[in-house]
């Protein structure tokens, strides 16, 4: 039986009439979702026509079987995991491991390889016992400067730990099944290897072996966080009202392109989805910052996301977003129901402002400082949408990164863009290329 969609989005105060002109005209919204109606059904086609890899996260079963069958053996050998990643390659997995690892199931999973910072990765291999130690480097390419470095480094530590023949049993390549530099080294050296899938963009890839492998190693059952994915696709392709997250990429699109609403901040309030939002920012980002549009015009468009945290961010960012510029939209995450709560003791009578706080549950309070968040928002004419999930399990995180990669899908057909290319982040790569004397592969 399916899966139930886990999440849902209330955008109420994204419209006119609760925020002013910052909003969206309520009377432009049937207009909007007949455009958006559109939208699904070119998207429906790409899926139909297999030319977008990420539509087809759901049907990848024996990925998802070979990533679950080599996690449980690593279980069964190691204690730890370092995941060597960057950018698609490692944000899917960190995001994926804070909002569902529980402490004391699973494999102890670190991560480097995100930077070239010598003192990150010199501190961390002063902890690491490396015989009991498993790396997955993961690079579709296997050149990306910075997990290879790292790599290198950890497989000559190993070498000398555990010896050249041995030390092949600790390392895993996520890689391209038939080509490029760490498939090279994978086939020479004898590495056990999980697929990086040729259609689908490194920032699309949390629900492949790049973040599912990684999570198994946790504990985490990527069936679940897939079935949650499936779910909130089907509703997309129902073909019944307005999806979620179609609603959600004509709301973004129509803020930028009708009142200037050039940033977007994602505001989960949960602890657990810190990383989260770190995730989003470069799916957003690398998606639809873009020079030119499908047919080489030179538009030189893109939403600049903004990772927020509540309740912190109300003492760090509220300020600027409430009275600075109206130039952004908020997107809070709320969590009903969390998997623990703690109730206030009642103190301190003579102090009203602490006394207020006791016998109040914990959950009450961050829903309550969400809420007034977004009223206070609404009342400086400031718009914003909650997206809400029941409570934060594998089907839900896996439904909200399926929500955030057909939002982005639907965004750049707004804009008429590649949502599937990066020649910024390639051009990048060229020049770091052309310091180190080499080509690209």
């Amino acid at each position: 039986m399916p899966t139930a969609t886990p999440l849902a989005y209330d955008h109420s105060l994204m419209l006119a009439s609760q925020v002013g002109t910052a909003g969206l005209p309520d009377s432009e919204l049937p207009a909007l979702k007949r455009r958006l109606a559109e939208v699904r059904t070119a998207l429906a086609e790409q899926k139909r026509s297999g030319r977008v890899g990420f539509f087809g996260i759901p049907e990848r079963q024996a990925e998802i079987r070979a990533a679950v069958s080599l996690a449980k053996s690593i279980r069964r050998e190691f204690r730890t995991l370092l995941v060597l990643g960057i950018g698609g390659s490692d944000l899917g997995a960190r995001a994926l491991l804070k909002a569902l690892q529980k402490r004391g199931k699973g494999m102890e999973v670190l991560f480097a390889g995100g930077n070239t910072d010598p003192e990150e990765l010199a501190e961390l291999l002063g902890t690491l016992d490396l015989k009991r130690t498993a790396v997955n480097v993961i690079s579709k390419s296997g050149d990306t400067v910075e997990p290879m470095s790292a790599f290198l480094i950890l497989r000559d530590r190993l070498i000398a730990k555990v010896g050249r023949q041995k030390h092949a049993r600790h390392i895993i390549c996520t890689t391209d099944e038939k080509s490029g530099a760490l498939r090279t080294i994978a086939d020479r050296e004898g590495y056990r290897t999980l697929p990086v899938p040729r259609d689908i963009g490194g920032r699309y890839s949390a629900l492949t072996a790049v973040g599912l492998f990684p999570a198994a190693c946790a504990g985490i059952d990527p069936k679940r966080l897939v079935a949650g994915a499936d779910a909130v696709m089907r509703d997309f392709f129902a073909g019944t009202g307005t999806p979620a997250p179609l609603l959600f990429a004509g709301l973004m699109h129509d803020a930028y392109v009708r009142r200037g609403q050039h940033l977007t901040v994602l505001m989960p309030y949960a602890e657990a989805l810190r990383e989260f939002a770190f995730w989003f920012r470069q799916l957003w980002a690398e998606s639809l910052g873009k020079t030119h549009d499908r047919h080489d015009n030179a538009i030189h468009v893109g939403l600049t996301p903004i990772a927020a945290l509540g309740a912190t961010d109300q003492h760090s960012q509220i300020q600027l977003y409430n009275e600075g510029p109206f130039d952004k939209t908020v997107t809070f995450i709320a969590v009903r129901k969390f998997r623990a709560d703690l109730r206030v003791p009642k103190a301190f009578k003579d102090l009203p402002g602490v006394a207020s706080l006791g016998g109040h549950q914990m959950s009450y309070l961050i829903h309550a400082e969400r809420a007034a968040t977004a009223r206070g928002l609404a009342e400086h004419g400031r718009p914003s949408g909650t997206i809400a999930l029941s409570a934060i399990t594998p089907e839900s995180i896996g439904g909200l990164m399926m929500f955030f990669m057909l939002a982005t899908a639907a965004a750049a057909e707004l804009f008429d863009i590649n949502a599937y290319d990066q020649p910024g982040v390639e051009a990048g790569k060229q020049a770091m290329n052309a310091v180190l004397g080499h080509k690209a592969s």
